[in-house]
């Protein structure tokens, strides 16, 4: 795993979406030679071009339907559906950045490209799956891009370290053991299954022999995960570092494998020193003019969703289109949010609460643009007014921020950015109605405000398709 713009990246992904790039570029220019018959009118000036705007275009949209990510590499059934989604999808918007060029820049100037690009993405999907699989082979098999890492510690944060390596899809990462630095520390609360069978899951070494020990294991990586008031071998830490071993601490090495920060590991010290929690005026600037152009091009594109569902909602009756209520947002004050209104006039005349799982108080007309999130569409004008982003934490209503805050440590500080439409926690954690839900979705919140920037707005934006597609995570 490398850090690119802040953000985590898997090797094997970066590896996987360059290898599948060349394939169909290679693919593109093949095709290209073999359509060059006049009757196809096919451009002989600009196969590489084609090549080029026809695998970026459909790396970028397997990324949006997630055919990068982690269970993709497993669940092959799920894997065979996004492909199946993505033929048509990628095919189209491949047309689309034709059709940009033909008429704007006039490269490619023959529409046998639009053939030419249907072709490439039905040879291609059956090579897909044929390929990852090879691919997931090879890296299963030879242990390639695998990180072997070795934890210092046997307490609390490694016993969390050791449940969070067993649930690793495949093996970018493999715990190799954790080291107890004195016999009277804490060996780990549970029995521990080595994917590695050939080592002892647990170690009880001197400091000094710390550097031999990650030699004979080949260790990458060294995760110092010892509890409060343990001492550190420092100059042994150093050593191994020195040594070309990477020495990383726990609540670091928790963020960039999780994607989320540990909120029983923080304190108000590692967020006032760690590095991130920034948001200077020209990224502020820059952030402000993307949502503006996002915004506009939704608008335009979402404009026959929304006289639709304005008309569907006017013959089914009963009450006003829009829904107002007030949420918080940048530095804790209140907005007024809009959304299409998808429950019942009278759904809160018991008082404030959640939504549930089949939530009775939602219309069957409010249910459908619930699952396909189209209620969330009016806040677009949101977004244009400048009270929301594209991007961020999703705004919550004051009475829920009072309470929450109260309760789950740093909750406030997911108001240091703008709420937005879509956001980190929602592409990675499903819908939450309950205290428990919060907290974990402040987690990724959190991870959101340190590390953002333009590259994961970009990241978060092309999963929030997958969610759509997918329908996870509504409520």
């Amino acid at each position: 795993m490398i850090r690119l713009f802040g953000h985590s990246i898997d090797i094997p992904a970066i590896v996987l979406a360059v290898v599948e790039f060349l394939i169909i570029f290679a693919l593109v220019v093949s095709l290209h030679h073999v359509l060059a018959a006049e009757k196809y009118s096919v451009s002989r000036e600009s196969p590489y071009l084609s090549g080029v705007l026809i695998g970026g275009t459909a790396v970028v949209g397997m990324m949006s339907v997630g055919l990068y990510s982690r269970q993709i590499f497993v669940h092959w059934s799920d894997a065979l559906s996004r492909a199946l989604v993505i033929l048509p999808l990628v095919t189209l918007s491949m047309l689309l950045v034709i059709e940009v060029y033909d008429q704007w820049i006039g490269v490619i100037p023959h529409r046998g490209n639009y053939l030419l690009s249907g072709l490439a993405m039905l040879i291609f999907t059956p090579i897909l799956m044929g390929e990852r699989r090879l691919f997931v082979l090879i890296v299963d098999r030879t242990g390639l891009f695998v990180r072997r890492v070795l934890v210092l510690g046997t307490g609390k944060r490694p016993a969390k370290i050791e449940q969070l390596s067993q649930r690793f899809l495949y093996r970018s990462l493999v715990v190799v053991g954790y080291v107890r630095l004195c016999p009277d520390c804490d060996a780990l609360p549970d029995p521990v299954s080595r994917r590695d069978t050939t080592r002892d899951a647990q170690f009880d070494v001197a400091p000094a022999n710390l550097l031999r020990l990650c030699r004979n294991l080949q260790i990458d990586e060294l995760v110092v995960a010892t509890d409060d008031g343990e001492m550190l071998p420092f100059r042994d830490l150093l050593n191994c570092k020195m040594a070309g071993v990477g020495v990383t601490d726990y609540t670091s090495f928790w963020e960039r494998e999780t994607g989320e920060i540990d909120l029983d590991e923080i304190n108000p010290d590692w967020m006032l020193f760690s590095r991130g929690f920034r948001m200077g005026p020209l990224r502020t600037l820059v952030k402000r003019g993307v949502d503006l152009v996002i915004a506009l091009a939704l608008l335009a594109l979402a404009s026959p969703i929304l006289l639709l569902t304005a008309l569907t909602l006017t013959v089914q009756g009963g009450g006003p289109l829009l829904y107002r209520q007030e949420r918080v947002g940048l530095h804790g004050k209140t907005f007024t949010i809009i959304k299409f209104r998808s429950m019942r006039v009278d759904a809160e005349k018991d008082g404030p609460r959640w939504a549930a799982l089949n939530d009775t108080r939602i219309t069957p007309v409010g249910n459908f643009i619930r699952r396909t999130r189209i209620d969330e569409l009016p806040q677009i004008f949101n977004v244009l007014k400048g009270d929301m982003s594209i991007v961020g934490p999703r705004p919550e209503r004051p009475i829920f921020v009072d309470t929450l805050s109260e309760r789950i440590p740093y909750y406030p500080e997911r108001h240091l950015a703008k709420p937005g439409i879509t956001g980190w926690a929602q592409i990675n954690y499903p819908y939450g109605a309950t205290e428990k839900d919060a907290r974990m979705k402040l987690a990724y919140d959190l991870y959101y405000i340190k590390n953002r920037n333009i590259f994961l707005d970009v990241i978060i934006i092309l999963q929030t398709l997958e969610v759509l597609l997918w329908n996870s995570g509504a409520r």
